[in-house]
């Protein structure tokens, strides 16, 4: 029996209408990616710990993973399509450990997931505890800030100011900051003055061990008050611990003045990069013993100036464990001469201030 046209034209229709939906149903389905952490267990762990002073308390750790599988896609103003790495973003407290001043919290290289997760960056800080102590209605500002970036990519905050190898140790000091604003609302806040910015920002590609001591000058305080008028030549007023008030157009304190007030160094001595002109060095020998390949039974020590770089042509004078003294400069690189093993390790340093 042959079917009418029109039964077959419907059941042909029907076939095309079911596979178009299957079509959309398994294309739907494909695009549901799974978007979670799932760090298997043998992840490798990064450790961040804080030394907390008394004063501070810890900020909520903003923890970003990136993904190469899972895209982000953006559109450009012309409609351009641009491909970039997928983000994840997780938020961890530091715990302390025990009774200690010390803050820690663990967190895995590999985020796992079908998007294959890596850790890419961490932002934390630590700020006042309790800004009223103050003054009434003080609240806590900027400052005491860290961005370490552990691939290749800027943070949410920009690129790396500082590249380091292995294990990354940071302790700075901070001065508190008391500043009133005017223009707009009147707000009073109290935050932490430090070298550089609000974050200072590190790359630190195998670090596997993050420390962070911030160690908060209380005694030091700097103020600051912002111009009552919007007017051309009105600044900042800041005043320093010795009372001295500078306006000179700067929006923050000026970290190396207050190095200087509390040392009584030159500010010179602080900056790594104005420390050529620092009249008061303070060289250290390391205290590794480097073994001598070439000649059994001795090794050397590497002096370096406070910021770790060598010292060439320094003098030293040694009074190794056995008593026997070494007066000598360092050769290009640093290193001391080839010392006794019998010298090591030294029982007193100095530096005598001689020229060669």
């Amino acid at each position: 029996m042959v079917k009418p046209i029109n039964t077959r034209k419907n059941k042909i229709r029907f076939l095309r209408l079911l596979t178009v939906v299957c079509a959309m149903f398994f294309s739907l389905s494909g695009c549901r990616q799974d978007y979670s952490l799932a760090p298997p267990a043998n992840s490798e762990k990064i450790t961040v710990t804080v030394k907390l002073p008394k004063e501070l308390k810890t900020e909520t750790m903003w923890v970003m993973y990136r993904s190469p599988i899972c895209k982000r896609v953006d559109y450009g103003a012309s409609g351009q399509r641009t491909e970039r790495d997928g983000h994840h973003s997780v938020y961890k407290e530091l715990e302390r450990q025990g009774q200690s001043d010390l803050y820690q919290v663990e967190l895995p290289k590999d985020g796992g997931g079908a998007c294959r997760w890596h850790l890419a960056n961490v932002t934390f800080g630590v700020a006042y505890a309790d800004p009223t102590r103050f003054g009434e209605n003080v609240t806590s500002g900027g400052g005491g800030g860290v961005v370490v970036i552990f691939d290749y990519n800027d943070s949410p905050r920009g690129g790396a100011d500082i590249k380091v190898e292995g294990d990354l140790t940071i302790k700075k000091d901070y001065y508190p900051w008391v500043d009133e604003e005017f223009l707009g609302p009147y707000k009073k806040t109290v935050g932490l003055a430090g070298e550089g910015s609000i974050y200072l920002s590190y790359q630190a590609l195998q670090a596997r061990q993050v420390y962070f001591e911030p160690v908060i000058h209380s005694d030091f305080i700097v103020y600051s008050a912002g111009p009552k008028e919007k007017k051309e030549g009105n600044h900042t007023a800041f005043t320093y611990p010795d009372g001295n008030v500078v306006a000179d157009g700067q929006s923050t304190p000026d970290f190396w003045k207050l190095q200087s007030l509390r040392t009584g160094r030159a500010p010179e001595c602080f900056s790594r990069w104005r420390y050529a002109d620092c009249r008061d060095p303070r060289p250290q020998l390391l205290p590794d013993w480097l073994p001598e390949p070439d000649k059994p039974g001795f090794g050397r020590y590497l002096i370096v100036d406070e910021w770790g770089k060598r010292l060439p042509s320094y003098s030293y004078r040694l009074v190794g464990n056995n008593g026997q003294i070494f007066e000598e400069k360092t050769d290009v690189e640093g290193l001391t001469d080839p010392l006794p093993e019998s010298a090591h390790p030294v029982r007193e340093v100095d530096f005598p201030n001689r020229r060669w």
